[in-house]
């Protein structure tokens, strides 16, 4: 009877998981979203088109702000299957998707493969999970690099195999190399808070933990060589209005430490609570029951240590959670990266309901039920207001997902895993609906690309920009050939060339009287920053700016 139920169960994690591949794969062909996923893709795509991956070039100038192995794999994909949206996305989702292999195996060797299945589920259903797989930044990449380098870490802790720690080094400098430094923070709390409560001293002062650090030093030196190259080799450049900027020391200090402390180029401002709250709609529909799992683990460990249990997971995202709450710089996609852990955590409690934690099942019925309401008034809410364009592609996802719910309401499994599997079915449903009506329906009001789209049909190889450093990343990502900046000096010498322009450098030619005539007028807005005046049909209009295609007359 035992293997019929988890027989039954892994059928439904199979189907949802073809829902899950199903609707990721949607999302590849939709327009990038402007600022960032364009700029990344942007400097992705100038590597290519200078057939050069040392130097990192945004708005025509020297980059220095990200490490180089997103852009490099990115540019991989261009230089393969061309420029393209879903180019540009295919590396970091199928990252994202040895992640979720990699969050299975690592539960699976530590809990069993009912929990292993489950974090599966969790990771990947997550909200922002989805999300970033759509608006793809450096998450996908950094998230699946963490959990690897814990999972090949604890192979070596347990096995002493070289092969093991050698792994867990490249994944390290990986990370390191897609977002800096502190990659190596939620790594390192996970490694020291196991085997500090588990008072296993012998091997966290290992002399081979100094190997560890030299052999992440030796893999991390593509990056620092590609720096040394662009900037320290060059200290005449202006960076960040100055000279003798050092690119090594940006990536060590600067871009880690000076944003942490806010006293970096770069800056931000922060809320010792933003982690503890973005979590709940970020990790959606399991944020709630996060703070369930890690209150009971604590609570469960309070008085005497269960030694059979791991702590990697606890301590890689507590502490995490904690040292980042500290900063002035915090992003909401941060989180991601304690999402495997968070999701294993997540997964051992839900399995613990039907035994341990029997008398919770009410309250986490309540939390997912309301939770499920709550998102089906949102979509029904964004639908009315909206009033996109019906997508066809909706209905099998609709159908597929009545299935799979079908298929739950009449097998022999327990009600909070019918509930649990329930809720992230129905989650898969209003991704599919973002995927198919809201954002195909919003992202058309970014400007960028239906400038380019005009361009690349009427003037190709005629695109100019202000150099400026006024950001239209979404027009240069869309042309088909390399556009030109232009100093407002040199103005009057394009004629017969086209400029994309907002108001305010509209107003530059004017007051330079050059010889102009508009030839297109675009509606843009940027859907970064949504509104509610945008999201109505009713007032939309009033939300949106203009921006203009100038042609310098002959």
């Amino acid at each position: 009877m035992k293997k019929v139920l988890l027989q039954q169960e892994r059928n439904l994690f199979f189907l949802i998981f073809i829902l899950y591949i199903f609707i990721t794969f949607i999302g590849l062909p939709i327009d990038l979203i402007d600022p960032d996923a364009a700029l990344y893709a942007t400097i992705s795509k100038t590597i290519v088109e200078n057939s050069d991956a040392i130097n990192l070039y945004s708005l025509g100038h020297d980059w220095l702000d990200k490490p180089h192995f997103p852009f490099w794999v990115t540019a991989l994909s261009f230089k393969i299957f061309g420029v393209s949206n879903w180019a540009y996305k295919l590396p970091a989702i199928l990252t994202f998707f040895f992640g979720i292999w990699m969050t299975f195996k690592f539960a699976q060797k530590n809990y069993s493969t009912r929990v292993a299945c489950f974090s599966a589920i969790i990771l990947a259903i997550s909200t922002h999970s989805v999300i970033s797989n759509f608006d793809v930044r450096a998450e996908p990449y950094l998230t699946t690099f963490i959990i690897a380098s814990i999972y090949f870490f604890d192979s070596f802790i347990k096995k002493n195999s070289f092969k093991s720690l050698l792994f867990a080094c490249v994944f390290c400098s990986l990370a390191i190399m897609t977002k800096g430094i502190f990659s190596l923070i939620p790594i390192a709390a996970a490694l020291g808070g196991e085997l500090v409560i588990k008072r296993n001293w012998k091997q966290l002062f290992h002399p081979i933990w100094i190997i560890a650090f030299l052999l992440i030093f030796l893999f991390i030196m593509p990056e620092l060589i590609a720096l040394y190259l662009q900037f320290d080799l060059h200290p005449e450049k202006v960076i960040f209005n100055r000279t003798e900027v050092s690119g090594i020391q940006f990536f060590f200090w600067d871009s880690q430490f000076g944003r942490f402390f806010n006293t970096a180029p770069i800056k931000g401002s922060g809320d010792i609570f933003f982690f503890f709250h973005t979590i709940l709609w970020a990790f959606l529909p399991w944020g709630i029951i996060f703070y369930f799992a890690s209150f009971l683990k604590v609570k469960r460990n309070f008085l005497k240590i269960q030694v059979s249990e791991e702590f990697y997971t606890f301590f890689g995202s507590v502490i995490t959670i904690i040292i980042f709450s500290l900063s002035q710089f915090q992003l909401a996609h941060y989180t991601n990266i304690i999402f495997p852990f968070i999701s294993i955590l997540v997964a051992d409690f839900i399995v613990r309901l039907n035994s341990i934690y029997h008398k919770y099942q009410l309250s986490i019925k309540f939390v997912f039920g309301f939770q499920n309401i709550i998102i089906l008034f949102i979509i029904l809410s964004l639908h009315y207001f909206l009033k996109p364009n019906f997508n066809i592609i909706i209905i099998p996802i609709i159908i597929f997902a009545s299935f799979i719910i079908w298929k739950i309401y009449y097998a022999e499994i327990s009600k909070i895993m019918s509930v649990t599997l329930l809720s992230a079915t129905i989650f898969l449903v209003c991704y599919g609906y973002l995927f198919t009506h809201f954002y195909p329906t919003i992202i058309q009001f970014q400007g960028g690309k239906s400038a380019a789209t005009f361009v690349n049909k009427n003037f190709d190889g005629k695109a100019r920009l202000l150099d400026n450093k006024y950001h239209h990343f979404g027009f240069e990502f869309y042309l088909d050939t390399p556009l030109k900046r232009v100093d407002t000096l040199q103005i009057h010498k394009e004629k017969g060339n086209v400029f994309y322009l907002d108001k305010t450098e509209l107003e530059v030619f004017k007051r330079k009287n050059i010889d102009y005539r508009i030839t297109k007028e675009i509606s843009n807005f940027q859907i970064s920053r949504l509104s509610f005046q945008f999201l109505s049909e009713n007032t939309r209009n009033q939300a949106l700016e203009t921006r203009f295609l100038v042609l310098i007359n002959h």
